[in-house]
């Protein structure tokens, strides 16, 4: 029923499966958009999320039907829209061949340098990626 825009910080999406095991479907930066899926559907989804902050996280949020309404107003907005859903979708898509056709070792070195290059912070000592995962 609302979307949400990170400002600034990270944050996991994540849903319980049928067996009760939390996973992880997304990890979320700044100026990534969640809460979109009753726009492209034009109902309220039957598939609920939890976001959980990994940090200190500032949020633009806004309901639906609102959003629905600045897009039919101004194409400039649903042009910024689909660009956000495109990253998620590429996001995804790096997800997805990370985590298949591998070794454990191989999958792991390839998760961190997602992670690297999404969330991490560069400093002198090399590149800091402050989450707590498990």
């Amino acid at each position: 029923e609302r979307v949400y825009l990170i400002r600034r910080g990270a944050v996991r999406l994540s849903r319980v499966h049928e067996s009760g095991e939390e996973i992880t479907v997304a990890l979320l930066r700044e100026n990534s958009l969640f809460g979109v899926l009753s726009l492209l559907t034009g109902h309220r989804s039957d598939r609920f999320y939890h976001a959980i902050a990994f940090t200190r996280v500032e949020m633009i949020t806004a309901p639906a039907n609102s959003v629905l309404r600045a897009i039919e107003e101004d194409a400039s907005v649903g042009l910024l829209l689909l660009q956000g859903l495109s990253s998620r979708i590429l996001q995804t898509e790096t997800m997805i061949e990370t985590l298949t056709h591998r070794d454990m070792s191989s999958r792991l070195v390839s998760f961190l340098m997602v992670l690297c290059r999404d969330l991490g912070v560069a400093s002198e000592k090399g590149i800091t990626i402050d989450l707590r995962l498990s």
